[in-house]
């Protein structure tokens, strides 16, 4: 078996279970065609690994190159620039694994695997009961903060607009 088609299943379980790309493609950010882009992304990844793992390379070389596709991808196929590290994270476990792998553990990968989907499951569903049940309300949810937004904006505006009036209305004689 070779190391991609090995990979396929790790990669689709751990992308599973990645919050930043779960919900990117659950709200569409990659477009209408979220999920054709994240099938894709796995397949895409799966070969990356395979053609980028030697043993020549650092560890911190492989890892940082991993966490710069990572974050490549989410931002530019689902517009979603990450900041808590997430990618770090797997590029750090994708290593993790395939030292495994090549150390013929592919068993205590799968164990892991599988322990951590057993958790995993009713964290997701409550997310998408709480997306199902928004649906119907999301766009008067938006309406509702854009009008937010303005009225803070507008607020802030006055506050800035009156401070620089103040400063502005000094009378010559508190001046001498």
């Amino acid at each position: 078996m070779s190391l991609f088609s090995t990979l396929l299943p790790i990669i689709r379980s751990v992308f599973s279970r990645w919050t930043a790309l779960q919900i990117s493609v659950s709200h569409s950010m990659g477009g209408p065609e979220s999920q054709v882009k994240y099938e894709a992304f796995i397949e895409a990844f799966g070969q990356y690994l395979a053609r980028n793992v030697r043993p020549s390379i650092t560890i911190s070389t492989l890892e940082q190159d991993i966490q710069e596709y990572l974050d490549e991808i989410l931002d530019e196929e689902f517009n979603t620039v990450l900041e808590d590290g997430s990618s770090n994270e797997l590029a750090k476990l994708f290593i993790r694994y395939i030292q495994l792998i090549q150390e013929g553990k592919l068993v205590d990968v799968q164990q892991e695997l599988q322990l951590q989907q057993s958790t995993t499951p009713a964290i997701q569903m409550s997310v998408r009961n709480e997306n199902e049940n928004d649906s119907s309300s999301s766009s008067e949810d938006d309406d509702d903060n854009e009008r937010n937004n303005e009225i803070r904006e507008e607020e802030e505006e006055e506050s800035t607009n009156g401070t620089k009036s103040q400063a502005m209305d000094v009378d010559e004689e508190d001046i001498l």
